[in-house]
């Protein structure tokens, strides 16, 4: 049996059940749509091989 790492067991202990989206709920039609998260943007994009890539 392997031991988790800390930050794993820290994570699974506190966190609620995951959630999950489907990519069409985030783009809603578009190729591009920008996440902000604390004081960083992000961009997702969908590219022409229906393919997700994230980027700061």
């Amino acid at each position: 049996m392997q031991a988790q790492s800390p930050v794993k067991a820290s994570i699974g202990a506190t966190s609620a059940p995951e959630r999950r989206l489907h990519s069409e709920q985030l783009l809603q039609g578009s190729r591009r749509v920008v996440i902000e998260h604390g004081n960083a943007s992000y961009t997702l994009l969908l590219t022409r091989n229906d393919k997700l890539i994230l980027v700061k």
